[in-house]
């Protein structure tokens, strides 16, 4: 559920950040969650989550959280496993050709700088952060040959972390202790 819940608060904030200009209506720009060759037809931009890996720095920390409300105590939730998501951001099909469709490009990598740390209430996600990353073209060139048929296009990454993935269940919790009293076993009388 966090995956789909935190993806979607992403597309929602490029979406806010794209339309935040002077004479630019609510739904002018769209955005595709789609490989770059699925979902460029008619997008400005395209979003695509190409790797998903665990969070190393976060392996071993405790997850507490409210469960199953906001306003319950918190609760160590076992296992939670912490991920980074890798995505890419190319400009779409749709977007306009030469300088507006890169300034589109441009208005996305400000968005994602100015973002973090990211909130996610419904996913009980705080604190994501989002970070261009600096590949190299020849991991650029294998993210892009994925997609043989598909011409490449200006394009850039950027990691969210942590997302984490709760149980899907809290934890049992154990009925309290109402009796202290021991009882079993027979009692032995002292010798006379």
């Amino acid at each position: 559920m966090a995956l789909d819940l935190v993806t979607i608060a992403i597309i929602d904030m490029l979406k806010g950040a794209l339309r935040n200009q002077p004479n630019i209506p609510e739904n002018a720009f769209r955005i595709s969650l789609a490989s770059p060759d699925e979902g460029a037809a008619d997008a400005d931009l395209v979003l695509f989550l190409y790797l998903v890996t665990p969070a190393p720095e976060l392996r071993n920390t405790e997850r507490r959280r409210p469960w199953p409300g906001a306003n319950d105590p918190p609760l160590l939730l076992e296992p939670a496993v912490p991920l980074e998501l890798h995505f890419l951001v190319t400009v779409g099909q749709g977007a306009p050709a030469g300088p507006a469709g890169l300034s589109r490009l441009a208005d996305a990598i400000r968005a994602i700088e100015s973002a973090s740390p990211l909130v996610v209430p419904g996913a009980f996600q705080n604190g994501i952060w989002l970070s261009l990353l600096p590949l190299t073209s020849d991991e650029m060139a294998r993210i892009w040959g994925l997609f043989p048929n598909e011409n490449c296009r200006t394009s850039f990454a950027f990691r969210a972390s942590p997302v984490w993935i709760d149980p899907r269940e809290a934890p049992p919790v154990a009925a309290p202790v109402s009796d202290d009293s021991t009882r079993g076993g027979r009692v032995l009388e002292p010798a006379a």
